[in-house]
């Protein structure tokens, strides 16, 4: 309630608007997830999502993120904004992108490949799905020690156990969430399955046609920066060539999965850049032609207060996993 009269009094003293005024010139990447009414799942409800898209409509000069790129100089255009989606879950298609066609706002998704061939999981949706499907009970485990699953805590859980995986190298994670699901009792699916569903090349291909534009989230979605060369170059060239081969284009850029700044590095930005032309990280780093391999994006909150005094330009507190406080 606090938040929400602060707010208020903001937009009614005109401060949104000079603090948007005062920072017309520096372009924003917006970045969404997931679009879905699911209180267990992270992400926006269909109906906060247009609310959003209704409120920068009116203020901003929405652009596609290539046009945003193509101006990315001094002759920067004033209140431009982009939005981008990352991972290719399918309420893009049922929920995200009918909206954004109705209010003719152009987007990004970023697309981990291997997901989108149902070959992998995207290791957070595999945990979630664990963790909510175990019994209520007192386990144990290395790395993480002893836990309590109830029937109230179990995104709890899942955090505590997310931050741990956070540390774990690719393959340790796999390995580590595989014995995790035995120890408590949850088989796990060959391929993920609804809420956790990726959209089709199919499903893309026709929303390609539509206006949308593509670009890579890698194959596996895993820590870039966590990668001997060898690997790194498997990913990303072989999931511009899954979107070569499934949609017909060249993809422009990555988005770097986690996106942090310890998930990049020079090296994974050198590596990039010999297959795009632009990477994407996921906090609001400078937007500049001089860091195209290292873009800077908010993540739209699921406040719309919040959403309000980011958006307009009032400096805020992220952290490490790209939310906002």
């Amino acid at each position: 309630m606090l938040k929400e009269t602060i707010t208020n009094l903001l937009e009614v003293s005109g401060s949104l608007t000079i603090a948007r005024y005062i920072t017309r010139k520096k372009p924003r990447i917006l970045m969404y997830h997931r679009v879905i009414e699911n209180t267990q799942l992270p992400g926006i409800s269909p109906g906060l999502f247009e609310a959003q898209l209704r409120y920068i409509k009116k203020r901003f000069d929405i652009v596609s993120l290539n046009e945003l790129l193509n101006n990315i100089d001094e002759k920067q255009k004033p209140y431009q904004l982009a939005i981008t989606f990352d991972d290719g879950h399918r309420d893009f298609y049922t929920n995200a992108w009918p909206t954004l066609r109705k209010l003719d706002i152009p987007a990004t998704i970023f697309v981990t490949t291997g997901f989108i061939d149902k070959k992998n999981w995207l290791w957070p949706d595999l945990l979630r799905s664990i963790v909510l499907a175990a019994k209520p009970d007192t386990y144990s485990h290395d790395g993480i020690g002893s836990f309590e699953i109830t029937q109230s805590n179990p995104l709890i859980i899942w955090n505590h156990v997310a931050d741990h995986c956070l540390t774990l190298s690719h393959e340790k994670r796999e390995q580590f969430i595989i014995s995790l699901a035995k120890k408590l009792g949850v088989p796990i699916s060959s391929e993920p399955q609804d809420p956790y569903s990726p959209i089709s090349w199919a499903e893309l291909r026709e929303m390609h046609a539509q206006g949308l534009d593509i670009g890579s989230h890698s194959v596996t979605h895993p820590i870039l920066s966590d990668l001997d060369n060898e690997e790194l170059l498997y990913e990303l060239s072989y999931s511009r060539q899954r979107i070569r081969e499934e949609i017909g284009i060249d993809p422009r850029g990555i988005c770097y999965p986690n996106g942090m700044a310890k998930d990049t590095s020079p090296n994974v930005e050198n590596h990039a850049q010999q297959f795009y032309q632009y990477g994407l990280v996921a906090y609001p780093a400078t937007v500049s032609a001089n860091h195209i391999m290292h873009l800077g994006r908010f993540a739209a909150s699921s406040n719309m207060h919040r959403f309000k005094l980011l958006i307009n330009g009032f400096s805020t507190h992220i952290n490490q996993t790209g939310e906002y406080q």
